[in-house]
């Protein structure tokens, strides 16, 4: 599987690592040469993960990474109107078949979800953990 991942903080790269070790096809976009670092170095140099420096809103390096070939666009950075702004554009222009926002303003996700994006929340999905650990105190 094709994968664009937009975003190298720790979630996109802990993701790219994880796709590209399960054998799937890995190009990450990033702007930022200090936040790149944390992907894997061996994974890059051994061919596993295509590193882009460039916008990853931007057509050029979508292309770049391969958007038109990709099955699956995550847009992973900490920035919501970014993320959201290249997932309409993978989702819409691309024709990405699969398309995840991560943000952080809950209040974007029936918007995202509207253009039929994935929206992904760490908020939620922390809390949603929690809640899950805690003992039912209900009864």
């Amino acid at each position: 599987m094709k994968v664009v991942i937009m975003g190298s903080g720790r979630t996109g790269a802990r993701v790219a690592s994880s796709l590209a070790t399960d054998g799937h096809d890995v190009s990450v976009i990033e702007p930022n040469h200090t936040q790149a670092m944390n992907l894997s170095r061996t994974l890059i140099d051994d061919g596993l993960i295509t590193l882009v420096i460039g916008d990853g809103s931007g057509s050029e390096a979508m292309l770049e990474a391969g958007i038109e070939e990709a099955d699956v666009f995550l847009a992973l950075s900490g920035n919501d109107a970014l993320n959201g702004l290249a997932a309409q554009k993978a989702k819409s222009v691309y024709r990405t078949r699969r398309v995840v926002c991560r943000v952080n303003d809950e209040g974007l996700r029936e918007l995202y979800t509207s253009l039929g994006i994935t929206v992904t929340s760490p908020t939620v999905l922390v809390a949603d953990v929690i809640l899950q650990t805690v003992p039912d105190i209900t009864g």
